[in-house]
């Protein structure tokens, strides 16, 4: 899979681009950084836009999306609220998209699923020109 994230906004956003392979270690990891990374690279009230394009296979069921909710519930702890946005247009990444909104619920993560970016941006409340130009220029 191929994971790449950039930090913005002082550390209050991060966009994240996901494509080819998803698989469940690969995201697991990455929740790991995102819990880690809390009051260190990542600022409380955390907007997190996940961008998904060119999905190849996915390797990641729904059990796995239960297990990352108790991940984030069990560690996430005191690290405030998170605004997650999913943008995606293949139906199968919108399934389990909307699994996550559910489970994340419980660990005080808001998700919301989007097939249009400007959706997505509008949603995490993100204005600034950089982190905007840069979340149009990689969906492009």
């Amino acid at each position: 899979m191929a994971l790449e994230y950039k930090i913005f906004d002082e550390g209050r956003t991060v966009i994240a681009l996901i494509s080819g392979c998803i698989t469940a270690d690969e995201l697991s990891d990455y929740t790991f950084w995102l819990i880690t990374n809390h009051n260190k690279q990542l600022k409380p009230g955390l907007r997190h836009l996940i961008l998904t394009r060119d999905i190849q296979k996915i390797q990641l069921t729904e059990q796995d999306l239960h297990r990352f909710a108790q991940i984030n519930l069990a560690y996430g702890l005191g690290r405030g609220k998170v605004h997650t946005a999913i943008v995606a247009q293949d139906s199968a990444i919108k399934k389990l998209a909307s699994l996550h909104k559910t489970v994340s619920h419980i660990a005080n993560i808001e998700v919301n699923q989007f097939e249009i970016l400007g959706d997505a941006l509008d949603w995490l409340g993100i204005d600034a020109t950089e982190t905007r130009a840069y979340a149009e220029k990689i969906m492009a």
